[in-house]
């Protein structure tokens, strides 16, 4: 069992329906656990996916998660960009090998299972990347109507894929901040509920799964881990998975945790090294991922950074297209530009001395390729 334990006044709450914000003081909610949560690791190919890790999640029976096979990722060796990084032990975890081809999986698997147990049968929310895909094709998969709000071109391919699904899709023009806007509105009007995954503690209960794996795939757990960050959720979920396994005495150590920033998007990194810093007017970059100026969990980002000994870093698109063509030049692989962005990083912590050219570093490539957006007409 579980409650929900506002990250700023201490106020618990029960789980019984879904809850974004405290009662008390509007703050957002963690989950905490009545007791801590442990399951027997097993060898991997005796189980499949988050459902061994049904245990040590918000989920009461791992036979009720709203699975698609997410989780199980390979990690794999990266010599040759290793080697241009100047770095001996270079890894890299496939996040992109997950059902919909991101990382997000996890956190939907988890998320889409908690609203189908608290009975809930619409949801809406901004549905315009790697996101609205996972969170479309698992309400599709558990039966939930899913709503989405883009401000995209229609013929952008990942709203073709959300589309695809049967999820009613709204058009609107103007930003994120517009379509946010007209969803709130929405919800209100129709009694659907506004899902607002980034504010959720579910979602980031499902990305610990990704720190298990490691400490199951691998001899011994890297010395650093490196992974894109936008409203943070890997990190978070890294984080808080790492320390349960150093809690329950499964590890004796945990990584360093790293995150990339765009240097167009760089709130993290601003908030650690105490620096200030606004996002421009009309800011972009090519790493939509990290197009997040203000991440909803900023303090518990730094937190993660500090407790672990890592560092967030700011690259340049520059840098990030960059180690995308290099990563499939050397060794095979396509991902999204927000998955080349750890690489970037590393090579900025390597330079620095912050990474040792003999420590084992693993990134986290959480995307696959996608292709360009259709040109507006």
């Amino acid at each position: 069992m579980f409650e929900l334990v506002c990250d700023r006044c201490g106020a618990r709450h029960d789980a019984s329906h879904y809850r974004l914000h405290c009662d008390r003081c509007s703050g957002l909610l963690d989950i905490e656990y009545d007791v801590a949560p442990t399951v027997e690791f097993r060898v991997l190919k005796d189980f499949g996916g988050l459902r061994r890790y049904a245990p040590m999640l918000p989920i009461g029976n791992a036979a009720r998660l709203v699975s698609l096979g997410e989780g199980d990722t390979p990690v794999v060796s990266l010599p040759a960009v290793g080697a241009a990084l100047g770095l001996g032990r270079l890894s890299a975890k496939l996040e992109c090998c997950n059902p919909t081809g991101a990382f997000k999986d996890r956190g939907s698997a988890v998320e889409v299972t908690v609203l189908r147990e608290l009975g809930i049968e619409a949801v809406a929310d901004i549905a315009g990347g790697n996101t609205g895909v996972s969170l479309a094709c698992y309400c599709a998969r558990a039966g939930i109507r899913f709503i989405g709000f883009a401000y995209e071109d229609p013929r952008h391919p990942q709203l073709q894929a959300i589309a695809g699904t049967g999820a009613e899709m709204h058009r609107i023009e103007g930003d994120r901040e517009a379509c946010a806007a007209a969803m709130v509105d929405f919800c209100r009007d129709t009694g659907v509920l506004n899902l607002r995954y980034s504010r959720n503690a579910y979602f980031i209960e499902g990305q610990k799964t990704f720190a298990y794996e490691i400490l199951e795939q691998l001899d011994a757990l890297p010395d650093h881990v490196v992974v894109p960050v936008g409203n943070g959720s890997l990190l978070l979920g890294s984080w808080r998975g790492f320390r349960e396994l150093l809690q329950d005495g499964r590890a004796a150590t945990m990584p360093r945790l790293h995150a990339a920033q765009s240097a167009a998007f760089q709130p993290l990194v601003a908030a650690l090294h105490g620096t200030h810093w606004r996002a421009e007017p009309r800011a972009d970059t090519l790493a939509v991922g990290l197009r997040v100026s203000e991440p909803p969990r900023l303090d518990a980002l730094v937190s993660a950074c500090r407790e672990s000994g890592g560092q967030a870093v700011a690259v340049s698109d520059n840098a990030v297209a960059h180690w995308q063509r290099r990563l499939a030049e050397l060794e095979g692989l396509l991902v999204e530009p927000t998955a080349a962005a750890p690489l970037a990083a590393a090579e900025i912590l390597a330079r620095r001395g912050d990474i040792g050219s003999d420590e084992h570093v693993l990134v986290a490539l959480t995307g696959s390729y996608k292709q360009p957006t259709s040109p507006r007409s």
